[in-house]
């Protein structure tokens, strides 16, 4: 696929629990599909942001996720307990690994879906494929999208984000994630807006359950 080689190889790449091979792209989906049930069937996160997420927490580099099983370097295990956090390491999000894959991607769906739900609302509210990826991009970066009237959110935190303007948004990354949007949606880029979508069919990740 047209795509730069590091991110061709991300979004082809996997990671190995138990013995077991999961392809990120699959888990991705898996995400991707939870959100849509959570939204009974109203929106979701599309595949490529998920994925694109997860790659730019990586540096694109599918080995990092396999050392800490924390697919975007969240820093709270948001009660799972196979989250553990490096005593000699004190960067926010990378001083936690998952030591159970299946948890720390149980872990990550139920924050961005449920903790960002902003997110979600922001690709479906404007029509999804590219623009929406686009939005939906912003929206994560930005932790916020204008045009959000659902409830607001309190998620894995002791703090209520209304996430509808600047003064009530939750940021994932404190430094945002500029220049995802276009990353996502660039016309080279075939590996990640093809997948511009939800997934609304079970993907079937060996080990994995319905969240919702």
């Amino acid at each position: 696929m047209p795509c730069a080689s590091n991110i061709n190889s991300f979004v082809n790449g996997s990671v190995t629990y138990n013995g077991t091979r999961y392809d990120l792209l699959a888990l991705a989906k898996w995400v991707s599909y939870q959100s849509w049930r959570k939204s009974g069937g109203l929106n979701g996160l599309p595949v490529s942001l998920i994925i694109a997420q997860w790659g730019f927490e990586h540096s694109w580099n599918a080995g990092s996720v396999q050392t800490s099983y924390n697919f975007a370097y969240q820093d709270g295990t948001c009660g799972f307990s196979s989250g553990v956090y490096d005593p000699n390491n004190s960067t926010p999000g990378k001083r936690l690994r998952f030591t159970n894959m299946l948890e720390g991607i149980r872990s990550y769906a139920k924050l961005i879906i449920e903790g960002y739900i902003h997110v979600r609302y922001a690709y479906s509210g404007n029509g999804g494929n590219s623009a929406g990826a686009a939005a939906a991009a912003n929206a994560l970066s930005v932790g916020y999208w204008t045009g959000y009237t659902g409830p607001a959110t309190s998620y894995c935190s002791s703090t209520s984000y209304a996430v509808n303007s600047a003064s009530t948004r939750r940021l994932w990354a404190t430094a945002g994630y500029n220049g995802m949007d276009s990353t996502i949606t660039s016309s080279n880029n075939t590996c990640l807006n093809t997948l511009h979508y939800i997934q609304k069919t079970d993907p079937n990740v060996y080990g994995l359950t319905n969240l919702y």
